[in-house]
Formats: C-alpha cells, sequence, structure tokens
C-alpha cells in the first residue's frame, strides 16, 4: 500500500511538474508583455523577404540593427542568410534579450544582443534599421531615425508606417490573406538627406 501510494505521488509529481513550469513560463511572457510590450515575431516570410531587399543592398558588407528584436528570432534568421554582416538586436525587455542571446549562443551565430531603450541607442552608424512595433511608437521614432540616421541608410518597417515619411517601397507580404489593413505589409525607406 506505500509503495503504491508513493508510486501515486510519484507519477502525480511527474504529470504536474511539466504542467506548472509550462503555467510559469506562460504566466512570465504575458506579464512581460503587459510591461514591456507585444513580442508579435515577424512571420518567415516577412523575413525572407528582408534578406532579399538586403542582398540587392551594395556594398554587401553592412550594419543592421533590429529596433524592438524580442526573442532574436529575425535577427538570427538575418545573420544566418547574410553571415558578412553585422547583426543587433535590441529590446527592453531583459527576459527577451536573455532568451535571443542563449539562441546566438546555441546555435553560435554571432548576434549582439542588448537590453536597451530604442529612443537611447545611438543609429549614426546603422545601415539598415527594421522595425516590428507599435503604431503609437512610429511618430517619435521617425523623428529619431531622420535626426540621426546616415544619408542612404535603409529603414524597413512591418505593418506599422511612419505618419510623415514617405515609402520608396510597399512590399504587401500576404496579399488577400488578411483583412486587417498593412499587416505583414513592409514599408522601405531611405535616408536621402537632412530633410528627407
Amino acid at each position: 500500500l506505500i509503495l503504491e501510494i508513493l508510486f501515486m505521488i510519484a507519477l502525480f509529481v511527474f504529470i504536474l511538474t511539466p504542467i506548472l513550469l509550462a503555467a510559469a513560463v506562460f504566466f512570465i511572457f504575458a506579464l512581460d508583455s503587459l510591461v514591456r510590450g507585444h513580442d508579435l515575431p515577424t512571420s518567415r516570410r516577412a523575413a525572407k523577404i528582408l534578406v532579399k531587399i538586403f542582398e540587392k543592398r551594395e556594398p554587401r558588407a553592412f550594419i543592421f540593427y533590429d529596433l524592438g528584436c524580442g526573442r532574436g528570432t529575425l535577427a538570427l534568421a538575418v545573420k544566418k542568410a547574410l553571415p558578412e554582416i553585422e547583426v543587433y538586436g535590441f529590446d527592453l525587455s531583459p527576459i527577451r534579450i536573455s532568451l535571443a542571446k542563449l539562441k546566438s549562443f546555441l546555435r553560435r551565430t554571432k548576434v549582439y544582443f542588448k537590453e536597451q531603450d530604442i529612443f537611447k541607442t545611438d543609429l549614426s552608424r546603422v545601415d539598415v534599421v527594421y522595425t516590428y512595433l507599435w503604431y503609437d511608437l512610429m511618430p517619435p521614432l521617425e523623428e529619431k531615425l531622420r535626426r540621426e540616421l546616415k544619408e542612404g541608410a535603409m529603414v524597413i518597417t512591418n505593418t506599422s508606417k511612419f505618419p510623415n515619411w514617405e515609402s520608396a517601397e510597399k512590399i504587401v507580404t500576404y496579399p488577400g490573406v488578411s483583412r486587417l489593413p498593412d499587416f505583414e505589409t513592409l514599408f522601405v525607406y531611405v535616408k536621402k538627406g537632412t530633410n528627407n
């Protein structure tokens, strides 16, 4: 009888532990999203299109910043596709940055992830910037990019676009699929001078 009770307790702990662990992880990520903002990853289709845009860019060796990189999925995909470029990911969440760094380490991929406010990030040396951020962040980010980017730098936004800066190109990644306006649409901007 004692062995049966011990077995049932062990079985209960064995079954319950992963469920409790999964619930704790879900709670941590949900709380992080509430405090630090959404964490929507870029789709694989949009990531492939981004890489195609980068491949057209000359010179090929350049510096890429993913502002609001989340768990680093896009930054790691870009580095894998284009190993010659320098890739940086910035996010305010220590949880997301820790996961991104862990993924970078496990994949032996040299991507620089930093826990940092994107509005305090120096953008003066970057060649290409990517963002997938909330609409309300776009006006102040537009001002910062126009002020700090060097001439010829490219900015690609996903779904959200800048209110005043006219895009050079608009790429719809899921035509006819989504009813949401501009969902997973990439807007490509190029810094043309001080007034762009």
